[in-house]
């Protein structure tokens, strides 16, 4: 199953650099793909039997590392 996220941040954050940070600190068995980057945005498509929930929660806590700072879950 796919769970398309979407993340914005500050028009001058590297959107791309941001989806490796997210993408590092999620479990190592799903299979993650960045779908589109932009100025402030990007959008990762996550490929995994997990929940919404779980998918949410997992992306959640990757938003916390201080390097990703100025990254939301929209």
């Amino acid at each position: 199953m796919e769970h398309r996220v979407r993340l914005t941040g500050t028009p001058h954050a590297a959107s791309e650099l941001a989806c490796l940070r997210v993408i590092a600190r999620l479990p190592s068995h799903w299979f993650s793909e960045i779908l589109e980057c932009g100025t402030g945005y990007a959008v990762l498509g996550l490929h995994t039997d997990a929940s919404d929930k779980d998918v949410t929660e997992k992306v959640d806590a990757a938003l916390t590392a201080s390097a990703l700072r100025d990254w939301v879950r929209d």
